[in-house]
């Protein structure tokens, strides 16, 4: 369970440091913002990690008790689920940092945007895989609750730091 466990985790602080990242990313993909993108990056880190502690505290009691079983089944179908998944968009940001804006364009369009359009029904749909697999009542109840913990990361990220700065529709001096 110790390589299910710390693959999730790894998953998890790499969702929500992207998440992080997208709350606070700008429309223009030639301008270079690296320190803003590693603070939003931590920011993503620091909210998954809150969001998902009742999750932790639920699976931590579980794997204790006698629901160890249920909860590596979920384990497996989570990672199963999300790993694939996990890798294509770590492929995509690799272009996107590594090669010219053009390419970046690329990424960005063919894979990255895709894959933001995607991720929450990959996020439901491996819960429910997961939740099907536990046939557990607690594990169900941890599996949302991590599921609804990784997909809000995005929104808190964005009304804690930077939905403030986007001006609202309609403002002087913005393009309706």
């Amino acid at each position: 369970m110790t390589g299910l466990a710390l693959a999730l985790v790894v998953l998890a602080a790499l969702d929500g440091m992207l998440s992080g990242f997208r709350s606070a990313a700008g429309r223009d993909g030639r301008i270079r913002t690296t320190r803003r993108d590693g603070i939003a990056q931590a920011r993503g880190l620091l909210v998954v990690a809150v969001l998902l502690l009742p999750a932790a505290a639920l699976g931590a009691a579980g794997l204790a008790g006698e629901r160890h079983d249920a909860w590596r089944r979920a384990a497996e179908a989570l990672v199963a689920s999300y790993l694939p998944f996990g890798l294509l968009v770590l492929l995509a940001l690799l272009a996107y940092a590594t090669a010219g804006w053009e390419r970046r364009f690329l990424a960005n369009a063919a894979i990255l945007g895709p894959g933001t359009f995607l991720r929450p029904a990959v996020a439901v749909l491996g819960g429910a895989w997961a939740i099907t697999r536990a046939d557990d009542p607690q594990v169900s109840l941890g599996v949302v609750a991590a599921v609804a913990a990784v997909l809000a990361v995005e929104p808190v990220c964005g009304r804690l730091w930077y939905d403030r700065l986007t001006p609202p529709p309609g403002a002087v001096g913005t393009v309706s």
